[in-house]
């Protein structure tokens, strides 16, 4: 295992933040959303397609009513992606888009589906960036009565929030078990 990326102590515990470098992609989770992407040499999103099959992609689900909203790359020292754009002309452009139709949004969010669906893609959008840039974590918790490990969280603060959110219900049980046990011995 690499370097613990940080080290916390909290509540008798020590806490440690690694990078999940074997995270699994979010978009093998459910999404409402599907990225189909074009790029020779990186294998992006859902779905791959040419420049000609995205744009007919997108005249078709605009056409029955549904969302899309672009997809830009930048590429240098590393990638990252998100749905306005980048400042750079060189290392960056339009990679795909992403886009769901009215009949999924609908399905998921009801008549008034368009505002809440476009910002669920676009947080879709941030994970699969976090993802690519490798803003994907896990903890190892050690202390004096249990250890604790869990992966996959997209932001650090919410693999530190998780671990911090164990160590103080593992407390809770404990404090509940001791009362139990004290309360049987008195009997």
């Amino acid at each position: 295992m690499d370097e613990a990326i940080e080290t916390i102590e909290y509540r008798g515990h020590e806490i440690k933040i690694y990078q999940d470098t074997d995270a699994e992609s979010p978009r093998e989770f459910d999404n409402i959303g599907t990225m189909m992407c074009a790029h020779r040499n990186y294998n992006l999103g859902d779905a791959q397609a040419d420049g000609d099959a995205i744009r007919e992609k997108a005249a078709e689900v605009e056409k029955a009513g549904g969302i899309v909203l672009p997809l830009y790359l930048y590429d240098h020292s590393g990638i990252t992606m998100n749905t306005t754009g980048f400042s750079c002309p060189w290392d960056s452009g339009q990679v795909g888009i992403i886009y769901v139709m009215p009949e999924k949004g609908r399905e998921e969010f009801g008549r008034q589906w368009k505002k809440k669906a476009t910002k669920y893609l676009k947080g879709e959008v941030e994970t699969y960036d976090q993802y690519l840039t490798g803003d994907v974590y896990g903890y190892v918790v050690e202390g004096p009565d249990s250890n604790d490990s869990c992966w996959g969280f997209f932001g650090e603060k919410y693999a530190i929030e998780e671990a911090k959110g164990n160590i103080d219900a593992s407390i809770q049980h404990e404090a509940k078990q001791s009362k139990l046990c004290a309360e049987v011995t008195a009997i």
